[in-house]
């Protein structure tokens, strides 16, 4: 493997999805990507976005990738086991102490490479180039061979068959939410005509001037994230038609109340089986729980715990998008009732309806329930943490 493959997997990881060859095959095992219907394009998967979000760089998460197979780790170990020697050498107990704690579980494969340190150019120039910044033995590669061998033992631990993902078809809602998807972080300002095909988009555009019942489902189908907030408000209303106990409530703070078309960040509000009122979290945490459930992953190089604020802040546009389009309803409130979002009248009878059920209620009816799963879940996880610090 050299420059090509290289430049092949960098493009997998920064963008999702990248042009197949067999020379990417041996490291099919590893899990860290699906291959498309076709078997022409890879396509990242969680695991690859894991590694990612657990390094600093997409030629980090290369590096870690090529210190998986034989030949690359055995240069690299003769490498950082001649490092290890010289800081011996200069007996720098603190040096070598802090560069076996990098190692972490690859550090004995490093030492056992002790009579073969070398500080030697390797024969893989070109892929050090692009991974490194520069060759495999220049001290300014030494912190990068560190974590690409600690983070490569990671990853084959995690071995598995890649699986296929079908073409997205906005026409057919199962195969568009087929688990192991990954979804683009939600954007309103780069709108392309070019469509993923295996990758849910996350070009969002208002719904336009029109709005009824066949362009409402028409917008939902081809844009996915507005998709999936209908579903929350769907959620909400079928949960609150049962007239039993529990509910959901998408808040807003009353200083809010005059952005309500772009909101800082809404509240998620779950009143559990046993009357009991949580404040959760922001609808960013609702939707990252969902997609989790659903199999579905963000793409993202963002690691978990940054990936709330970020989402929070892309979706605030959204929601007067969804407002406008007369799926969400804003309720100002009064002094007794907080301002918050419910489904929108116009909206509510077309889930119901034959159009709707095909198009809408029925292929999404795991999202639905994936909703009212994660919001009772949260609230339970949350409402026992109070009970057990009381």
């Amino acid at each position: 493997m050299m420059s090509k493959e290289t430049l092949l997997l960098l493009a997998l990881i920064e963008q999702g999805i990248c042009v197949n060859t067999s020379n990417l095959e041996v490291l099919q095992t590893l899990g860290l990507w699906h291959l498309s219907d076709d078997q022409q394009c890879l396509i990242a998967s969680k695991l690859l976005l894991d590694l990612r979000q657990s390094l600093p760089t997409s030629q980090d998460t290369v590096a870690a990738i090529f210190a998986t197979q034989a030949t690359y780790q055995t240069a690299w170990s003769n490498i950082v086991a001649a490092q290890l020697k010289d800081a011996g050498s200069r007996n720098d107990e603190q040096a070598l102490i802090e560069q076996i704690s990098q190692l972490s579980d690859a550090a004995e494969s490093v030492l056992n490479q002790l009579d073969n340190a070398s500080l030697q150019a390797t024969n893989f120039i070109e892929v050090e180039s692009l991974a490194f910044g520069q060759a495999a033995e220049q001290s300014a590669s030494y912190p990068k061979l560190l974590r690409a061998l600690a983070s490569a033992v990671t990853i084959k631990k995690d071995e598995k068959s890649a699986i296929e993902l079908t073409k997205i078809d906005s026409d057919n809602i199962s195969s568009t939410w087929q688990i192991n998807r990954l979804i683009r972080v939600p954007d309103i300002t780069s709108i392309s005509d070019k469509a993923d095909q295996y990758l849910l988009t996350g070009n969002v555009e208002a719904i336009g001037s029109e709005i009824d019942k066949q362009s409402s489902l028409a917008w939902l189908l081809k844009t996915p994230w507005a998709y999936l907030l209908a579903h929350v408000a769907y959620a909400q209303d079928v949960w609150r038609s049962e007239q039993i106990a529990g509910g959901l409530r998408l808040e807003i703070d009353p200083t809010q109340a005059k952005h309500f078309m772009q909101p800082s960040k809404i509240q998620v509000i779950v009143t559990t089986r046993d009357d009991v009122e949580v404040s959760c979290g922001t609808l960013a945490e609702l939707l990252l729980r969902v997609l989790d459930n659903l199999s579905i992953s963000l793409f993202t190089e963002l690691a978990p715990k940054q990936q709330v604020a970020k989402l929070d802040a892309v979706i605030s546009p959204i929601i007067g998008y969804m407002v406008e389009a007369k799926v969400w309803q804003f309720i100002q409130g009064s002094s007794k009732d907080i301002p918050h979002y419910q489904i929108h009248p116009q909206f509510e009878p077309i889930p119901n309806t034959r159009l709707g059920t095909i198009n809408f209620a029925r292929p999404g009816q795991h999202i639905t329930a994936a909703i009212r799963e994660q919001a009772e879940h949260w609230a339970v996880e949350l409402s026992g943490q109070i009970r057990s610090v009381r």
